[in-house]
């Protein structure tokens, strides 16, 4: 990953450090402002989309969206609000990011928690699979105990 791309992870991080919570709600125009004052880098509003794209591809971030309904019909969108997966979590202190190994204690912690809010629990962690959905595999019993009965000849 290139210096620009990382530089906005660490900004990323930054933003929600500055919180205190578990995600940012920072928009592109302030991630761009903060990247050009503490980076030294000045980036497009595209290429920050699209680098925020591939974080979410590669699995270290995970993003809602937030939009709202206005009491004229209007629709408006909100900036999303942004989280760090675990895999981001351990790229940023395999970086050498000063507080990452605090966010990878504070993501495995609340993973431990059954805790409702965003980000879910199968957003932070690894993708779900067939063995660990319990909802994928109690369907796959019941297909397994449908009997099959050929049509009468």
């Amino acid at each position: 990953m290139g210096n620009t791309k990382t530089s906005l992870l660490i900004t990323l991080f930054s933003c929600m450090s500055l919180r205190g919570g578990a995600y940012t709600k920072a928009s592109i125009n302030k991630l761009r402002e903060l990247l050009e004052k503490r980076h030294g880098k000045k980036i497009e509003r595209r290429w920050t989309f699209y680098c925020l794209a591939a974080f979410e591809s590669a699995g270290l971030i995970t993003r809602r969206v937030r939009i709202i309904n206005n009491s004229d019909g209007t629709v408006r969108q909100l900036s999303s609000m942004i989280a760090f997966t675990v895999r981001g979590a351990k790229y940023l202190m395999a970086n050498k990011v000063e507080g990452s190994i605090l966010l990878l204690k504070q993501i495995l912690a609340w993973l431990k928690n059954k805790d409702k809010r965003f980000p879910a629990r199968r957003e932070t962690a690894h993708p779900p699979t067939l063995d660990k959905d319990a909802a994928v595999q109690r369907r796959l019993e019941d297909l397994a105990k449908m009997v099959i009965r050929p049509f009468p000849v």
